[in-house]
């Protein structure tokens, strides 16, 4: 018995490294079809543009998972210079490549972008050398132990001067939701591939592992207008996100260092509730 445990435990480990390798990098090899399926998302885009505004009098803004610019090139926009950390080079040439456009058309940003590739967990800045570290739209949920998120919130605490502010949102937890039946598809949306003009059909699917708090997301892509059962899909992409619990939250934030001002929910200044959908949060470095 022993034996046959250490076996099943040899073969979920290599089946877990598969898919958290897949579930970090494929949902971001292909920024065009990225920056199509979040083009509608920009509660968070004020929210960050407004605490730039307010934090930053002529520093930098360091954002972590910088991808393709959605949040920085409004920052840059606003005046600000934005530093990008990413560590999929696809989204940071998509980056620069619509930097260019806008430069092209006349509409290049007031501030500046520069970009870096790199790790959140060893973040290739100097110390003190920012006012405000960003960390938007679940980036932070591809550090799949605690250690690896200790280790992101150390690198942004050593990098802020003091008196910064380190700033990110994570999705709140949904039991509920993490616990539906992984066979059965949800999130179906018909949509025009931004690249080939196909009609298509988005869906997604997963499956949650108690042990590491890593949901495991499929996303679908089919052909056509109407869901076909049992047809194989045209492509399934794997996207992982490890759940971050609000007490762990605060204390690895506290671990780190830094001082807590806020945790509230959906860019609204709302308390946690079973209805919040992201937590955001904002911390101090004293």
């Amino acid at each position: 018995m022993a034996g046959r445990q250490r076996k099943r435990s040899a073969e979920r480990e290599r089946e877990l490294a598969d898919l958290l390798t897949r579930g970090t990098a494929e949902h971001y090899v292909d920024p065009l079809l990225y920056d199509s399926e979040y083009a509608d998302q920009a509660d968070d885009v004020d929210w960050y543009t407004a605490l730039a505004d307010e934090r930053v009098q002529g520093g930098t803004v360091l954002e972590l998972g910088v991808g393709s610019g959605r949040i920085a090139i409004p920052i840059a926009h606003a005046g600000h210079h934005v530093i990008g950390v990413d560590r999929m080079q696809p989204m940071l040439d998509h980056l620069h490549a619509k930097l260019r456009a806008l430069e092209r058309e006349g509409e290049q940003p007031k501030g500046v972008i520069e970009t870096k590739l790199g790790e959140m967990t060893d973040i290739p800045m100097p110390d003190a050398s920012v006012e405000l570290v960003i960390a938007p739209f679940n980036c932070l949920m591809h550090l799949y132990t605690w250690q690896e998120l200790l280790a992101c919130f150390r690198s942004a605490f050593r990098v802020l001067r003091p008196g910064g502010t380190f700033a990110f949102d994570v999705l709140l937890p949904d039991l509920e939701w993490l616990l539906l039946d992984p066979e059965q598809r949800h999130a179906v949306t018909r949509f025009t591939h931004p690249r080939t003009g196909a009609r298509m059909i988005y869906s997604t699917n997963h499956t949650y592992d108690p042990d590491t708090q890593v949901c495991h997301i499929r996303l679908f892509y089919d052909e056509g207008t109407r869901l076909r059962a049992r047809a194989e899909p045209q492509q399934v992409v794997h996207l992982a996100h490890r759940q971050i619990f609000p007490e762990e939250i605060r204390a690895l934030l506290s671990w780190a260092g830094f001082e807590i001002e806020s945790q509230t929910g959906d860019f609204l200044d709302l308390s946690l509730n079973r209805d919040v959908e992201v937590q955001v949060v904002v911390a101090r470095k004293p």
